[in-house]
């Protein structure tokens, strides 16, 4: 369908899509102050160290990862994704559980909330940047350029309300912070949450691809359904 969408149509669909998106930047940053603010009422002070260690967890993950992303970068872009998706969970589970083993975010409840959120954190850090990113393409009709306006219609992306982005934070921080709890119970844990992680982000770029609604749905469903059993073993 994208192929159809006149240049002209398409980079002005873009340019409103994306400045709706930079419109709503800031509600991006009310999802990590919300959980923060809701475990601080239930009892659980912010321990920034604990909360800095989680973030510098992600980041390592996403460091392992760049040499994932050369090695598909020559594969049909859709394999490649999925790849991706699939590898997040080994990288991310094995980092996490590196984490909570050989730091001292697992010393205390506090610890290991506050590890879970600056992980969640820096991820809603990085989909800022992302979105910031993606508005330089606005002006840019390069052969590249217009391929990615042309990826983001196709997945409808430039028709929804960017809202629906924040709300993806949402669950995904949830996820997050349900798994960091989880792990720090009980290490062997890991075994299940690595397949779990990587179906999540499977399962969610294929849902994409149908409905922006339903991708957001299902890890609605596994985000909180992790961060309820975690909250349950913490």
């Amino acid at each position: 369908m994208s192929t159809t969408i006149p240049h002209e149509q398409l980079n002005d669909r873009f340019k409103k899509a994306t400045k709706k998106a930079l419109l709503i930047l800031p509600v991006y940053i009310l999802v990590p102050i919300l959980f923060m603010s809701a475990f601080y009422a239930a009892g659980y002070a912010p321990d920034w160290k604990a909360f800095g260690l989680g973030a510098l967890g992600w980041f390592v993950a996403l460091l392992l990862r760049g040499p994932v992303s050369a090695l598909v970068a020559k594969l049909p872009e859709e394999k490649g994704r999925n790849i991706l998706a699939l590898s997040s969970g080994p990288l991310e589970e094995s980092v996490r559980l590196l984490l909570v083993a050989f730091t001292s975010v697992a010393a205390s409840s506090a610890g290991i909330v506050a590890a879970g959120q600056g992980w969640a954190a820096i991820e809603v850090l990085f989909t800022i940047v992302n979105i910031v990113a993606l508005t330089t393409l606005a002006n840019k009709t390069d052969e590249k350029a217009m391929e990615a306006k042309k990826f983001l219609a196709a997945q409808g992306q430039l028709n929804v309300s960017p809202l629906w982005g924040v709300i993806e934070r949402i669950w995904a921080s949830a996820f997050h912070i349900g798994a960091t709890m989880i792990v720090a119970f009980n290490p062997w844990t890991v075994i299940i949450l690595i397949p779990l992680h990587s179906g999540l982000n499977w399962f969610a770029v294929r849902f994409l691809n149908q409905s922006f609604l339903k991708s957001n749905m299902f890890v609605a469903i596994v985000g909180v359904i992790t961060f309820i059993v975690g909250l349950l073993v913490l």
